[in-house]
Order: structure tokens, then sequence, then C-alpha cells
């Protein structure tokens, strides 16, 4: 579990320098961001953390926020960096509502690529434990398009970076935790990318022309 963590952690890092050097010169209007806990900046405390959240309480976040904000870090996380290094604001938890003209943040922690009815299929439906998989978070996405953008949404999203994931690491997870062999898991791979894939494919016609996008599934190794 540490491999995965630390491999994590290490793709994390390479998308934010290839992001960081090859985005200097370009200017985006805003950013819109999906993943689980090492991207959300909020939503899962939305109206309050829940008290067994540990990253509701301190130390997290007392090296920059001063405070708990939600996010699992003592301080900023990824897409952070990127918001501040192209000048635009810090993203806000999209389920807070606001002003999203400048980017949304959908990512909530635990979220999973595969939606509850596949973990029911599978046995392991008492383990997981919200309701922001992938295809929620791509409906949260189209609810807060109108404010952010109105009637110029093609153009908008043609100047919008979007960053999808961390996706993939709950989903094994959540098999992991239960029991399930390493051969299980590796099983369970396919699914998870086509998925990943298939939630790109629904979005896209959206966001014609193409925006700039950074896209990070979870290493399995």
């Amino acid at each position: 579990m540490a491999t995965m963590r630390a491999a994590a952690a290490l793709l994390g890092a390479v998308v934010l320098l290839c992001a960081l050097r090859h985005g200097g010169a370009q200017r985006y209007e805003a950013i819109y961001s999906f993943g689980d806990s090492i991207s959300d900046t909020g939503n899962l405390c939305v109206g309050g953390c829940p008290s067994w959240l540990t990253t509701g309480q301190s130390p997290y976040g007392e090296t920059f926020f001063k405070r708990p904000t939600g996010r699992c870090s003592d301080g900023r996380v990824i897409v952070d960096f990127l918001a501040e290094h192209f000048g635009l604001p810090l993203l806000p938890a999209s389920k807070a509502g606001g002003d999203f003209k400048k980017g949304a943040n959908m990512a909530i922690i635990g979220a999973t690529t595969m939606d509850f009815g596949f973990f029911q299929s599978i046995g392991l439906s008492d383990k997981i434990w919200n309701n922001g998989p992938l295809d929620t978070q791509i409906q949260w996405f189209r609810k807060l398009l109108p404010s952010a953008c109105g009637k110029d949404c093609k153009r908008h999203l043609s100047k919008s970076l979007f960053v999808v994931g961390e996706f993939g690491g709950n989903d094994y997870n959540a098999a992991l935790f239960s029991g399930r062999t390493m051969a299980d898991v590796r099983g369970y791979v396919p699914r998870v990318v086509s998925h990943i894939v298939r939630g790109l494919e629904v979005t896209y016609p959206l966001l014609c022309p193409p925006p700039h996008s950074l896209i990070s599934p979870a290493p399995l190794r």
C-alpha cells in the first residue's frame, strides 16, 4: 500500500512539473478539476467536516491556511499550485456553490471511478462510503456550467485547463482492504480504465473545441 501511495505521489509530481514546464506561456481562463483525496479542496467538508474526518482537524492545513480546509495535506494540494502558477484563484469546491467563472473543483475525498452498482456486483458495497464517483462529478460539472460560462461555453472551455484524476486508487483500495488478492484487483483494472475513458467520452462533446487536459489514473504496482 505504501508503494501505491508513493507511486501516486510521484505521478502527481510529474503531472505538476509537466504542466508548469509546458504551460509557462499558456494562459487559461479557468481550471476544472476532478478526482479524489489527492485533489479535493473541501467538497467533503461543505456544510462542516464529518467529526470522524481527521483531515478536518489540526494539524491539517497548518502550514498555509492556518486551519483545516478538508484538504488531505498540511497545506496546499497539486491543483492549488497549478492555479497559483497560472494566476488563477484557488479552486472553490463545486458543492459549495459560488462563482465558478475561474474554475471549480469536483474532486472529493474517497471518490471512486466505478459507481455503487459495480461494488455491489463484486460484494464490496459496504466498503464504499461517499457519493462522488466519476459519473457523479461529471453531473456536478454539467450543473455548474451555465453559471460558469453562460452562452459562451465553447470558447470558455477551449481556454480552460482540465485536471482529471487521480482516479482508481479507492476502487483498488476497497478490494485490497477487504482481503481480496492482488490478482483479483488486477482483474478490475481494465473495467476501471474503461470507465475513465467513457467518462471522458461523455464529457468531450461539451468541450469542443477541445480544452487542455491532464489525466492521472492511479498506478497499480
